[in-house]
């Protein structure tokens, strides 16, 4: 089982989006971002839930990691520290749901608190179920060895989708945990609250690519459980909750949670049961800044210098350099800022969202 997503130029799929420009320049087809037909066939005609109170999220929360500890011999949590994945955690403690693995990947290099503020309350929340409730929890801090991929002058066409990390935990993760469809692990994440986007005053469902969850495309057994196919219910729910808190949605325009103001946060995050007693999690503090310039990469950044491993920044921005001067003529490609790069974000394809339901029928 895996979620699937590509990038599609043509007849060619791609599960990087830099090798889809270079399809593009090329052939001059359009890029399209696609994700899991079967999820999407799965939401797809569904009807609002009647009950869309925290209590039954909560309960679909727990109906999808039920349903995935039945069919799996091997569960992973990764474990971002963040409202979603701290809530499925929880809600895996509390109901007795066994995890094998708990993984999460860290800022500093020497563990610094302050750096590694995001995710230690959550962490130490795991380790105090290892043992009984939870197998293992796997902390993965960068190294040395973990910069060495930017070496490749070609690393930027070999992440997930349209990841450019400055700091080096996606890929690592990936490299050393993810890719194992042999071990029997289904990796679970929570990431990504809906995104609801209106156009001539009409909202649809959909996904953007240049949020967090493309970044794991082509990874192996990969479950987002908010996106589940066997639990098409928790999307459609959530959405709908999400929908009736943000209350305005009459301007045309893309509707996410970080970008709400502070009260409404509140409101999403008590009708999702995910709020957190941490400010700087349910805010996302720490986290959300445009080119990833947040203030876990600045910590980084420091560490890099204070270890004498400087180099990799101005490796970092050369690889930046390179992508401007491959890709600026590429329609909604690349939006550049000084020394600072990002893809133009791709949407799936979009699900009229009615008041009875989603749109299109079911296939009867």
């Amino acid at each position: 089982m895996s979620f699937q997503q590509y990038y599609q130029s043509g007849n060619n799929k791609f599960r990087n989006l830099f090798r889809a420009f270079d399809s593009y320049k090329e052939t001059g087809q359009d890029i399209s971002y696609h994700v899991d037909d079967q999820f999407v066939d799965a939401i797809s005609g569904y009807k609002r839930p009647e009950d869309i109170s925290s209590n039954s999220i909560v309960a679909l929360i727990k109906k999808g990691l039920e349903q995935l500890r039945k069919k799996h011999s091997k569960i992973r949590l990764a474990l971002g520290g963040g409202t979603d994945s701290w809530t499925i955690l929880k809600i895996c403690m509390e109901n007795n749901i066994y995890l094998d693995q708990v993984v999460c990947g860290l800022v500093s290099f020497s563990g610094n608190v302050r750096a590694d503020l995001e995710y230690l309350p959550a962490v130490k929340y795991a380790k105090e179920h290892e043992g009984n409730r939870i197998g293992e929890v796997i902390t993965l801090a960068p190294s040395r060895e973990s910069l060495k991929f930017i070496k490749d002058p070609e690393w930027f066409k070999k992440t997930g989708g349209p990841l450019l990390p400055i700091r080096p935990m996606i890929t690592q993760m990936g490299e050393r945990l993810m890719n194992d469809p042999g071990s029997g692990y289904i990796t679970i994440t929570g990431m990504d609250k809906p995104t609801v986007l209106v156009q001539e005053g009409k909202p649809y469902w959909t996904l953007l690519d240049v949020r967090s969850i493309a970044e794991w495309m082509g990874i192996e057994n990969h479950c987002p459980l908010f996106y589940d196919s066997d639990n098409p219910e928790l999307t459609v729910a959530m959405t709908y909750s999400f929908m009736d808190h943000v209350k305005d949605m009459t301007k045309d325009g893309v509707y996410e949670y970080e970008f709400l103001d502070r009260i409404t946060k509140h409101k999403v995050l008590e009708s999702f049961g995910m709020r957190l007693s941490r400010p700087w999690l349910n805010h996302h503090y720490l986290g959300k800044h445009k080119f990833n310039l947040n203030i876990k990469t600045k910590y980084f950044l420091k560490e890099l210098e204070q270890i004498g491993e400087s180099q990799y920044l101005v490796d970092w921005y050369n690889s930046m350099q390179r992508i401007k001067n491959d890709y600026k003529d590429i329609p909604y490609g690349i939006e550049v800022e000084g020394k600072d790069v990002k893809t133009v974000g791709r949407f799936s394809r979009m699900i009229p969202i009615l008041n009875e339901g989603f749109g299109y029928p079911d296939k009867s």
